[in-house]
């Protein structure tokens, strides 16, 4: 398979919507995470439906079950990582959050539905050490961010492998649909139970709501279809680019600042990337 097939155009358009989507979420800083997700299922829904209303397709699928389970593995995974954009820089979060790949591709392979080279362990292995070291020089970064990001890539890499397993069974509009579905009552929870205080959003935070929408709903389609386009562990791979797009993002926007030893473990992620979709050639998925 060709490294710019189409599945790995599809996973970098979505890197970059993705990307301005924790711009937006990084702005928004002063509400609670699970306000900025609920207003943020409310914009992708009115979205979805009415992509499926215009294409006379049935939003309710042919497999709910995992539907579902995309759902709730990629809202827990959601609530994870906004609150690690909240708390920490945001390359910091992002390097952490870009974990989910390789475990995307290992859970992929503990499941048997793919196969991994020796030798991607080795470069596995260089992608986390350069995670540890980004975070492991930064006097900015937390303990509870740092757990949080770790629970957000667990989960995301859960959900990444459920999209795939609904390749071929669901239109990727439908599979879009449930995950803010099942996001909005999951993220009402914490209201009614009393963790964290709502408010009306201020001025631009509205704005900024809406554009974590949008952006979202960019990010998770063409990365839907990236995963039912490609293999996991090449997509997978290609989303790290998403680092160079927060890297980018927070010296311009967010006068973030980082050592040259961070910069060296941006490399050593973006090497081990490099290196995972270029070993990939070659091997088959099986199903």
């Amino acid at each position: 398979m060709k490294l710019f097939s189409k599945g790995v155009w599809m996973m970098l358009v979505a890197s970059l919507g993705f990307g301005f989507m924790n711009i937006s979420v990084k702005s928004i800083s002063g509400m609670h995470v699970s306000e900025i997700v609920f207003f943020r299922a409310l914009v992708q829904i009115v979205i979805s439906s009415i992509i499926l209303w215009r294409l006379k397709e049935s939003p309710w699928g042919k497999n709910p079950k995992l539907l579902i389970m995309r759902g709730f593995f990629g809202s827990m995974g959601l609530l994870s990582y906004f609150y690690s954009l909240q708390v920490m820089p945001l390359s910091n979060a992002l390097v952490i959050h870009y974990l989910s790949p390789i475990l995307t591709t290992l859970l992929a392979f503990i499941i048997g539905d793919e196969r991994v080279q020796p030798i991607q362990w080795l470069f596995f292995s260089l992608s986390f050490v350069g995670v540890v070291v980004v975070n492991g020089v930064s006097s900015l970064v937390t303990w509870d961010g740092i757990l949080a990001g770790l629970g957000g890539a667990i989960f995301s890499a859960l959900a990444y492998n459920t999209i795939r397993r609904l390749k071929g069974i669901e239109n990727p509009n439908v599979v879009v649909l449930y995950f803010p579905m099942v996001t909005l009552p999951i993220s009402f929870v914490f209201p009614v139970l009393g963790i964290g205080e709502w408010r009306l959003p201020l001025n631009m935070e509205w704005l900024y709501l809406i554009l974590t929408g949008l952006f979202t709903q960019v990010g998770q389609f063409f990365m839907t279809r990236a995963y039912q386009e490609a293999e996991t562990r090449l997509v997978s791979g290609i989303s790290y680019a998403g680092i160079l797009w927060g890297t980018g993002f927070g010296l311009l926007l967010f006068n973030e600042s980082y050592s040259l030893i961070q910069y060296f473990g941006m490399i050593m992620v973006l090497v081990g990337m490099v290196l995972n979709v270029r070993s990939n050639k070659g091997l088959g998925f099986r199903r």
